[in-house]
């Protein structure tokens, strides 16, 4: 019975711990995937217009996996990520010495709102939304929309921020963009067509396809736990480089 119940409680979400990222914009970071069984897509909410089908997400936030995120912090380290999730769903648990859960919008209003209710957002945008390859921030509506600087210098987000990353950073008053790339930036660049996630192409995806396949013996929210403590001090934590806080 005790072996049953275990296989059953994880079976249909999967977590991916790594201590130390040797993709180029991660690299010297820990970093985690997150997959439904069977359904890469299923921890991501139905209303990310990224997914290339409405459907094959959640409308559901885990609020014990998402409560484990907050705290999976490493010692003396900085840990964020990022939720397509409405912001309100976890505004609460945004403070100081906890994980930094970007919003991300797919609008620049949303972006705004975000920033202006203090909440940290970040935002896709098209290719020709810099008017120019040195252009670096616009401002909008009185929010700077800043261009991930490793766009510009490809340091990565260990040179981010003189070691203190802008997407760790709780109380940022600016929005970071991030310019649609890869094999679905075409998609990416417009909200209203399905498709685009980045994660679904590449590297990401093919570890995000094995993820989906296999299965684990603990919760994400004691595995995330047991991870974030058990790593150096001073370690930055990206959560999610593919994934998000749904419940399957």
């Amino acid at each position: 019975m005790p072996a049953f119940f275990i296989f059953i409680h994880g079976v249909f979400k999967m977590l991916l711990t790594t201590e130390f990222s040797t993709a180029k914009k991660t690299r010297g970071l820990a970093v985690t995937y997150r997959a439904g069984k069977g359904n890469k897509f299923s921890t991501c909410p139905n209303t990310c217009p990224l997914k290339p089908l409405k459907n094959c997400g959640t409308d559901t936030p885990d609020l014990e996996y998402l409560k484990a995120v907050s705290d999976a912090v490493p010692r003396r380290g900085k840990s964020f990520t990022y939720s397509h999730f409405p912001y309100k769903v976890y505004k609460h648990l945004l403070r100081a010495g906890k994980t930094v859960i970007n919003f991300s919008a797919d609008k620049i209003a949303d972006a705004i709102d975000a920033v202006k209710n203090n909440v940290p957002a970040v935002l896709v945008v098209p290719v020709n939304f810099w008017e120019g390859s040195n252009k670096i921030y616009k401002k909008i509506d009185g929010v700077n929309i800043v261009r991930c600087i490793d766009e510009i210098n490809g340091g990565g987000c260990q040179n981010c921020g003189n070691g203190s990353p802008w997407c760790a950073r709780l109380d940022r008053k600016f929005i970071v963009a991030f310019t649609a790339h890869g094999s679905g930036k075409k998609s990416a660049s417009d909200i209203d067509a399905d498709g685009g996630c980045y994660a679904n192409g590449g590297n990401v995806q093919l570890h995000w396809d094995r993820l989906s396949k296999k299965e684990q013996l603990e919760s994400d929210a004691e595995k995330i736990q047991r991870f974030a403590s058990r790593l150096p001090p001073y370690t930055i934590l990206r959560h999610h480089i593919a994934g998000d806080i749904g419940k399957s």
